[in-house]
């Protein structure tokens, strides 16, 4: 079976799909043929998309592969190939906005990186920037107590 990359913009899904079943989708097209028993491989006609494409993948579902290719880069055009697949990448939280409580988030950003007060100053003035790298619930904490502080972050799956 083929890995979560966008068969259109060849984004890597991989991360947010394997942490939280989400981030895209597979469909299936008119040429979709399921594998025989005991075979490995990968079907034809079954392709991976990306949250941005899967709307659109789907509405061409009635469509053999090939021809929904051609269709979505007209709608989409054209994106660079991908040669550099590499290890999957686990998600990060970035702080996005300080917020009113910038105390509080430096304090949070000591403790999630054990930086210094004047390396944690010099991220918290580089707005915005990622702050831990790992399994979402690894960071969870960090997150609950960003958001207490009227910080606002987001978990990136790239």
């Amino acid at each position: 079976m083929k890995a979560e990359y966008c068969w259109l913009c060849g984004r890597d899904c991989r991360s947010e799909w394997f942490y939280t079943q989400a981030g895209g989708a597979w469909v299936r097209f008119r040429d979709y043929r399921q594998l025989a028993d005991g075979v490995v491989g990968h079907p034809q006609g079954l392709e991976w998309f990306c949250r941005d494409h899967v709307a659109a993948a789907r509405n061409l579902a009635h469509l053999d592969s090939a021809s929904a290719l051609s269709e979505l880069q007209r709608q989409f055009g054209s994106f660079p190939k991908v040669n550099d697949r590499g290890l999957m990448r686990d998600p990060s939280l970035w702080v996005i906005e300080v917020g009113p409580q910038p105390a509080r988030v430096l304090a949070a950003i000591q403790e999630a990186t054990g930086r210094t007060a004047t390396e944690a100053l010099i991220l918290l003035r580089s707005t915005p920037f990622e702050l831990v790298r790992g399994s979402p619930k690894s960071f969870q904490n960090w997150r609950v107590a960003l958001e207490a502080a009227k910080a606002q972050v987001e978990v990136r799956y790239d």
